[in-house]
């Protein structure tokens, strides 16, 4: 396996690294990969993961893509005055353009690491060529249980005595007996807000009708955010396509996927997705 590293996209802005899949030369490769940021962490993935896996997937005689946003890693910023999503996006189909050049292929599939797999469920919706996304603690949506579960987290967390001060100045500043908490809240990224729910549903609905394979997968790392395994269904309950996606917690796992466990349950988790539903689905055509 010889990797490759080069510039591309539309304004020569881009750097991706190039895998081929370990078959047998002139064998066509049946989708091919794409391996993106994670936030700000440059194209090897947090923890190298992107690398690793990209390697595993050369094995399933997979192509893959790595490659750096605009902006960040390697990659140098747009000219264009796109939003931050739309050029992201944009990179990303320029990468699927050079991907198809290399490797003779017109379908994709995105393991998308949280913001990752924001552009990714979006360039679905633009580009038919995108048949199956990886959607890593991306967004998710409060229930009761998960409700209930983050309050008992945070009182374990800052103890009964902490909890009970923080209630009571709660009160009191709902009496006004106190002065209210001034401080400035910090500003959120263009990434870091959920759509309203019925939006995001509403985009599945599109993306699973089109035949695109979804994985939503969760770590066990943010009690706050997603922290038992019956939230899923419970948030997105009664929507159709919900037997048309596939799920996972990984409990043992934290979002930056550190410890060699983590990584290895991943790549598991990710090989097995691909080889049952993303190969599967893509061989048919």
């Amino acid at each position: 396996m010889q990797e490759q590293t080069r510039i591309v996209g539309s304004e020569g802005h881009l750097v991706a690294t190039f895998t081929p899949a370990a078959t047998i030369p002139g064998n066509p490769v049946p989708v091919v990969a794409l391996l993106s940021n994670s936030g700000v962490i440059p194209r090897s993935g947090p923890h190298r993961i992107n690398v690793l896996l990209a390697r595993a997937l050369a094995d399933m005689g997979i192509a893959s893509v790595r490659f750096d946003m605009s902006g960040l890693g390697d990659s140098q910023r747009s000219n264009h005055t796109r939003s931050v999503t739309e050029q992201w996006v944009a990179d990303t189909r320029d990468v699927m353009n050079a991907a198809q050049a290399q490797f003779g292929c017109d379908r994709f599939f995105m393991v998308g690491l949280c913001s990752g797999a924001i552009i990714g469920h979006l360039v679905a919706l633009e580009d038919p060529r995108m048949r199956a996304v990886l959607l890593w603690d991306m967004y998710a949506y409060p229930t009761l249980q998960s409700r209930l579960r983050k309050l008992a987290f945070k009182i374990g967390r800052a103890g009964l005595a902490g909890s009970t001060r923080k209630a009571a100045v709660m009160a009191l500043r709902a009496l006004r007996l106190v002065p209210p908490d001034d401080t400035p809240e910090k500003p959120k990224g263009e990434m870091s807000v959920s759509p309203p729910k019925d939006e995001f549903m509403a985009r599945v609905d599109t993306l699973t009708a089109q035949g695109v394979e979804l994985l939503f997968a969760y770590c066990g790392g943010q009690p706050e955010w997603f922290n038992h395994r019956g939230q899923f269904a419970a948030m997105f309950r009664g929507q159709p396509w919900l037997p048309r996606v596939a799920f996972e917690l990984l409990e043992t796992t934290d979002h930056l996927i550190t410890s060699g466990p983590a990584k290895q349950a991943f790549i598991d988790m990710t090989t097995r997705w691909v080889e049952h539903r993303v190969l599967p689905a893509n061989r048919k055509g």
